[in-house]
């Protein structure tokens, strides 16, 4: 049996006022010298008394109503479709380069020198996405863009065309260090007070790797195992990037020598890759280098997040309030109408 809860249950201590009515008889009385010698009346008893009843039960409605009665919904196990997503893209210079095998002279390709044209990573990365979100309808799309600092783009709303014109505007912009750090932090915000409905997904889109302080890195463990959401990184190759398994600078996409890895050993830091791999959450990566790997990376993506996601529905609570003022209502009524049946006038 559920428990009853009063929204307002200080009006409570009001109840005793319904009683006013069995004590102070509201119908119409006359003089006489005495009633000793009529018969006893039993039905006029009773009506009287159940006149008085009607008129405390009415008060009563009222005051528990204005108390705003009802129980707990509860909850029960649903089966949730689709995704949550948010695509972090990088919009750094390099972004503007082409893809690997595709990079060459822009005016040659634009002059039409050559059988295939310029593609841009940040261009691939468009399409491909645009793409997915399209065939996605039931999922839920937010994205955010980084480059030396994060930009929430478009929230995580069911707003299709918000997330397509977001992804649409992505333009990628030179200015040296990229902040990837708090560009997740800002992806992983996104859930933040929303119920765990479906798969939650952060859908990283770079071409750069990046050292993360260990503090960043404790954050984002510990954030990524609060919101419960797993990582998928795309990188993006082109002519002058080593593969995900290598070190990378920042900003510079160049191999780090062997000096250099010490120091940043010595430094506590890590590369993206490493980092991911060590959040403790599923993380998965793809390197392409082509519109097809695009496709297939983005097909992974799509296998990955098309799965059932069972969660726990809080079903609203019940309000009595609405009935117990229809039963005032009745009640009042009712004492109307046996107000104007009432005998203004005693005839003998």
């Amino acid at each position: 049996m559920s428990t009853l809860y009063f929204a307002n249950g200080g009006l409570l201590w009001l109840l005793p006022l319904a009683l006013l009515p069995l004590v102070f008889f509201g119908v119409r009385r006359f003089d006489y010298p005495g009633l000793e010698d009529f018969p006893a009346d039993a039905v006029s008893d009773w009506l009287r008394r159940g006149i008085s009843l009607l008129g405390g039960l009415m008060l009563a409605c009222l005051l528990l109503a204005a108390a705003s009665p009802f129980t707990e919904g509860g909850s029960e196990t649903r089966v949730g479709e689709g995704a949550e997503i948010v695509v972090v893209l990088d919009r750094s210079g390099s972004m503007s380069e082409g893809l690997k095998g595709r990079e060459y002279n822009r005016q040659d390709a634009e002059a039409g020198k050559s059988d295939t044209h310029f593609l841009s990573k940040i261009e691939a990365a468009r399409t491909v996405l645009l793409k997915f979100m399209r065939q996605r309808p039931a999922d839920t799309f937010g994205m955010v863009a980084f480059n030396a600092a994060p930009i929430s783009v478009a929230p995580l709303t069911n707003d299709r065309e918000l997330a397509e014109a977001a992804m649409l505007s992505a333009q990628s912009q030179s200015t040296g260090f990229t902040a990837l750090g708090r560009a997740l932090a800002l992806a992983l915000d996104y859930f933040e007070g929303r119920p765990h409905t479906a798969t939650r997904l952060i859908l990283l889109v770079s071409d750069g790797d990046a050292l993360i302080e260990p503090d960043d890195q404790e954050i984002l463990r510990n954030e990524f195992a609060r919101q419960r959401a797993q990582l998928m990184w795309i990188y993006v190759r082109g002519e002058r990037e080593a593969s995900i398994l290598d070190s990378v600078i920042a900003g510079d996409n160049e191999i780090i020598t062997e000096a250099d890895t010490e120091y940043a050993d010595r430094k506590q830091r890590a590369s993206m890759h490493e980092v991911f791999g060590k959040l403790g959450v599923p993380y998965q990566a793809f390197e392409v280098e082509s519109e097809e790997g695009f496709r297939n990376a983005i097909a992974a993506v799509a296998r990955a997040t098309n799965k059932p996601t069972r969660y726990e529905y809080r079903l609203p609570r019940q309000d009595y309030a609405g009935y117990l003022y229809f039963a005032a209502t009745l009640l009042l009524i009712a004492l109307a109408w046996i107000k104007h049946m009432e005998i203004r006038e005693w005839k003998p």
